[in-house]
């Protein structure tokens, strides 16, 4: 990317951040300002969207345009069009301020200890990245892969390792896209009952995924990453942080305090730690570090456009996808779909959204919705050859697409079944839904 552009779009994802900080927990001004900044930048972003996310982002713009004119020939008011001009702001700034975590990461989570060997020191990994994905998202699979990248290739394994502990982290962090997009798209959901239901299906996936690792042939003469409990204590932190002050300021969104409590860590890190130089390192990660968000940033503006045309096109004809009762069963169906979406190569962004939309008339529990999205997430992530952090891992190591989804469908076949139980499980103990 064009360094010049790269500043310029950094600087205005900054001008985003504060408007949207601003506007959510001050009330200063529309929510809608924040996102101006966010379509000039993705202007700007998309001629170096990667050519796979490129062809959906314009199919995302193209429907989205057809539904918003749709509704204006119909005489809609103007609200979709400014749910268009938000450009799901609220998710755009957790994933801006989570981004500044890296430059915590980067000076913390790289070390010089040799890289331990077996299938314990595998295990460890797993849970390492879980954790630093729950907080880094995909840094923690690029700081932990090209580290264990420099002493040999990386085997299906040590893939198979980096993939689980990062996707599993979508069942319940809220750092994680996946919670900030769920949270949108299931309005009225709770965090606390999203992350209470998800950290146990978190830790049954990591406990299977533990197991089917140490026992591949090759487990024992696998490197693994020396992560200590010394390295693991900011993501905790973080993410206890953001739970206290979502029981604090329960009418807040917890994207906004994802991103403030992010923002404010590392600005505290920077003056403690790092004295005349933190200028300089918050200054090159605003102008070079944002820019590697490039894709999300445009996925996430056009994703907005699809969500107000669906939705415009529905009010015009008066129609309802959705069945007449979201419960349990049709819950368990809506998990099937989002993963067949996901095989077909559509991002988690867009079925997400797609379902929430749909959906949306019939849900009478917007949490049994939730875990729902939360769940079709990263299953659909682990399972698809498509998904981004497949993809990344395919080409960034050398890994064939064939190969992690032989290692993988088994997991998504209990999981799916686990999910399916805990689904079930919430319906029961709701039995108004």
């Amino acid at each position: 990317m064009n360094p010049k552009i790269a500043a310029l779009c950094g600087w205005l994802m900054i001008v985003s951040l504060v408007l949207s900080l601003s506007s959510e927990l001050l009330n200063l001004l529309p929510s809608y300002w924040a996102g101006v900044p966010i379509w000039i930048s993705s202007l700007f972003f998309f001629p170096y969207v990667k050519p796979t996310q490129k062809k959906q982002i314009i199919i995302l713009v193209i429907f989205g345009m057809f539904g918003l004119l749709y509704g204006t020939m119909h005489h809609l008011d103007a609200r979709y069009f400014i749910r268009t001009l938000e450009a799901n702001q609220t998710v755009v700034t957790m994933l801006i301020g989570v981004g500044f975590l890296r430059i915590f990461a980067a000076d913390n989570v790289q070390t010089k200890e040799a890289l331990p060997k077996g299938g314990h020191s595998l295990t460890k990994t797993l849970f390492g990245v879980h954790l630093f994905g729950a907080v880094l998202n995909m840094s923690s699979v690029v700081i932990v892969g090209d580290k264990l990248a420099m002493q040999r290739p990386l085997s299906p394994t040590q893939g198979l390792t980096l993939l689980r502990g990062f996707a599993i982290c979508a069942f319940w962090s809220p750092f994680f896209a996946a919670m900030g997009m769920t949270l949108t798209s299931a309005p009225g959901s709770h965090l606390s009952t999203l992350i209470v239901y998800g950290i146990p299906v978190s830790i049954i996936a990591l406990l299977l995924s533990a197991w089917e690792i140490r026992n591949q042939p090759d487990a024992e003469q696998c490197l693994g990453y020396p992560i200590g409990v010394q390295s693991l204590w900011m993501p905790c932190l973080l993410a206890i942080i953001v739970i206290v002050e979502h029981n604090i300021w329960p009418n807040a969104s917890v994207l906004s305090l994802v991103a403030l409590t992010s923002v404010t860590f590392i600005a505290l890190w920077l003056f403690i730690k790092k004295g005349k130089q933190r200028p300089k390192i918050a200054k090159r990660h605003i102008e070079v570090g944002v820019a590697s968000s490039a894709g999300e940033v445009v996925l996430f503006a056009a994703a907005a456009m699809l969500a107000s045309g669906v939705a415009s096109i529905l009010t015009s004809l008066n129609i309802q996808l959705a069945p007449d009762h979201f419960g349990a069963v049709a819950a368990i169906i809506t998990l099937l779909v989002l993963v067949v979406l996901a095989m077909t190569g559509m991002h988690p962004v867009t079925s997400v959204v797609l379902a929430g939309s749909i959906l949306a008339p019939s849900v009478t529990d917007p949490n049994l919705l939730g875990l729902t999205l939360l769940m079709g997430w990263s299953l659909g992530i682990t399972f698809s050859s498509f998904s981004g952090v497949q993809l990344s891992i395919q080409s960034r190591y050398d890994l064939q697409a064939k190969t992690l989804l032989r290692l993988n469908w088994r997991y998504v076949l209990i999981m799916f079944i686990v999910c399916a139980a805990t689904l079930w499980l919430y319906a029961f103990q709701h039995p108004y839904l």
